[in-house]
């Protein structure tokens, strides 16, 4: 049966990849962006998940056309490169209003119309597209990395909230990925942290390196339509290994680890 999905931001990178994917097997798809890109299959609906009116105005867009939906995708958000002292108060509100209260706001819209798909045998279920920084607080990008595991946090919690309702959530962290991902540098205070540009440049290194957006969208449209579905999911083997060392070596260890990656 043909699926409604919701994906945001889904006008470049992963979020595009993944729109394909459910275009090519007939489903409807909606791109909440604020940006157009026309792509064969996907329709687009204006919104910036800062601004709750668009938000609500993208949804009742949908409802005019659906009485419900079947499959909500969250994958808007930006970075932001720089040391903790030196962040402005806007970035610090930006990134956590792009990456974490904007998928709360999509998430309060969406679930009337999720709800709604009850007598239906489709799936129900909400995908976050998190990252491994949720799990590993990078250097030099505190703030991205705490919004991702606010995220993981949210999602966890909310699993609980709709597990009666049949509404199934899940969380899909990638590692490094090759993509045209927004992230503003902040090189303010290398007197004092003299490490940071090689810190820096070791991650973009490693992004440059790292997996190809469809792969990793290949991870988030399994995990959107399979039909049991664990909490949380990597991208690859290295970010599995990543999540084991952290559980099992003591955590004086794993910073350690992650000092020695981003040569602090």
């Amino acid at each position: 049966m043909p699926k409604t999905v919701v994906i945001t931001g889904a006008s470049s990178g992963i979020g595009r990849d993944v729109a394909a994917m459910f275009a090519r097997c007939g489903d409807t798809v909606y791109d909440l962006s604020r940006t157009e890109k026309p792509q064969e299959g996907v329709s687009h609906v204006y919104c910036d998940v800062t601004l709750r009116p668009t938000i609500l105005q993208a949804f009742e867009t949908i409802s005019q056309k659906h009485s419900c939906i079947d499959i909500l995708i969250l994958c808007a958000g930006i970075g932001m490169a720089g040391s903790v002292e030196h962040i402005t108060a806007e970035d610090m509100h930006r990134q956590f209003e792009v990456n974490t209260f904007g998928p709360i706001s999509v998430i309060q819209s969406a679930l009337p119309l999720l709800r709604a798909s009850k007598e239906s045998q489709t799936i129900r279920r909400i995908v976050f597209v998190s990252s491994m920084a949720a799990a590993f607080g990078i250097p030099f990008q505190a703030m991205y990395s705490a919004t991702k595991a606010a995220v993981n946090s949210l999602a966890f919690s909310l699993s609980n909230e709709l597990y009666a309702q049949g509404i199934s959530v899940t969380v899909v962290m990638p590692g490094d990925v090759k993509t045209d991902f927004q992230r503003k540098t902040n090189l303010a205070g290398t007197d004092v942290y003299p490490h940071m540009q090689d810190a820096i440049s070791q991650m973009e290194h490693d992004e440059a390196n790292g997996l190809s957006s469809q792969s990793v969208a290949r991870k988030v449209f399994r995990a959107a339509t399979r039909k049991k579905v664990a909490l949380f999911y990597t991208s690859d083997l290295k970010s599995d290994m990543e999540c084991l060392l952290q559980r099992l070596v003591p955590t004086r260890f794993a910073l350690y680890v992650v000092r020695k990656m981003y040569h602090c």
